[in-house]
């Protein structure tokens, strides 16, 4: 299984950045573009309940992957980790859990993100270039998202 873990200093408070990493429809507005992975082009929820534990996201990537993601844990405004239940149309079948800690600093929130992944489906060329290449892909999507939150919120912080 790989792991990576990656954090950054966001100038917001706490419950600002909850309030847009704990929502699935905001994902689209910060997710990293430039990476090897297809990125998420429209986030949505799998039903009526928009907050807690077992909150169902489906996320539609660029290039017609769809994604559903179940909240496993929900501690506002600190913790939330969500972990990937099914994905359509996916060249690899993988595991995989997003666990994001938030932390109040004196100039913000200092956000950490984990994510756990494991290739689960049968071997192939890719599937063996992927174990070896993507802890990087996956600090590459992570380093990039949260860069993108922090100049989201902290633009808005500008403003206001």
């Amino acid at each position: 299984m790989g792991q990576v873990n990656y954090s950054q200093e966001i100038k917001a408070n706490l419950e600002e950045v909850w309030a847009v990493v704990s929502d699935v429809t905001r994902l689209p507005d910060w997710t990293y573009k430039e990476g090897r992975f297809p990125y998420m082009v429209e986030g949505k929820y799998g039903s009526d309940q928009k907050e807690g534990i077992g909150t169902i996201w489906v996320g539609l990537s660029v290039d017609g992957q769809k994604a559903t993601q179940k909240v496993t844990a929900w501690n506002p405004p600190k913790k939330l980790t969500y972990e990937l239940q099914e994905m359509d149309n996916a060249p690899l079948k993988m595991t995989q859990i997003n666990t994001f800690d938030l932390e109040s600093t004196a100039d913000g929130t200092k956000v950490t993100w984990l994510v756990n992944w494991e290739l689960t489906g049968g071997f192939s060329l890719t599937s063996l270039l992927i174990r070896f290449t993507g802890n990087g892909a996956f600090e590459e999507m992570m380093v990039g998202s949260l860069e993108n939150l922090a100049r989201l919120l902290e633009e808005k912080s500008a403003v206001n």
